[in-house]
């Protein structure tokens, strides 16, 4: 391997510096330049509304004619599907559904699962819509890079579990683009803290100098 460099003028002096390959960089960029990351969750614990890893529910519509500006697309991103929403002011998804007369049952399911890219936006909503109510959930939004989300499911308060039929997707920004992958409601979250306490000491109190116990 090697490298080159050369010039059309008559002798000049240039300097260089820090010149490396760099894998997974954080390079600026207005599209992802990776797809986001593989769920590890087990396909049995997942209805999955979409994502590559799994086989997800049947005949949703990702594109319903609410009205709205947004221009939404499945791109591919390193050879996988993504969700991408160009100019976003708000977008809509009928779950198993080409319109509004289908339902899901996710009550027996403890969070929904967002993977989201933007390199513009400072401000996503995401909203369960169900039995009559939407409730909207703010994205923890950081600019050029995947953000995973897993959104507890009693965030979602009013709506009826038991008839889920959309999503929507809302900013206050001015038309910014957002790409989506990788949606699924799952059994139960990942503990991000103790959910038991640590094991009761059994060595005699005689026998020990405590720091914290």
């Amino acid at each position: 391997m090697q490298f080159k460099v050369d010039t059309t003028d008559s002798a000049p002096t240039v300097y260089f510096d820090n010149i490396y390959f760099c894998k997974d960089c954080d390079v600026a960029s207005d599209t992802p330049l990776v797809a986001a990351p593989t769920p590890t969750v087990a396909a049995a614990d997942v209805l999955s509304i979409f994502s590559d890893a799994y086989t997800n529910l049947a005949d949703s519509n990702f594109d319903p004619d609410w009205g709205q500006s947004t221009d939404a697309t499945i791109v591919s991103i390193a050879g996988n599907d993504t969700l991408k929403y160009a100019g976003l002011n708000y977008q809509g998804t009928y779950l198993g559904s080409q319109d509004s007369t289908a339902t899901s049952d996710v009550s027996g399911y403890g969070y929904l699962h967002v993977d989201f890219w933007t390199a513009d936006a400072t401000a996503v909503r995401f909203f369960l819509i169900g039995g009559g109510a939407e409730t909207a959930y703010a994205l923890p939004v950081e600019q050029g890079k995947w953000v995973s989300v897993d959104i507890p499911l009693s965030a979602f308060t009013g709506v009826d579990l038991t008839a889920a039929m959309q999503f929507k997707v809302d900013t206050t920004d001015s038309a910014p683009t957002v790409y989506f992958d990788n949606i699924y409601f799952g059994k139960s979250a990942a503990a991000t803290e103790p959910t038991t306490a640590a094991p009761t000491p059994t060595v005699a109190a005689a026998d020990v100098l405590s720091i914290f116990s």
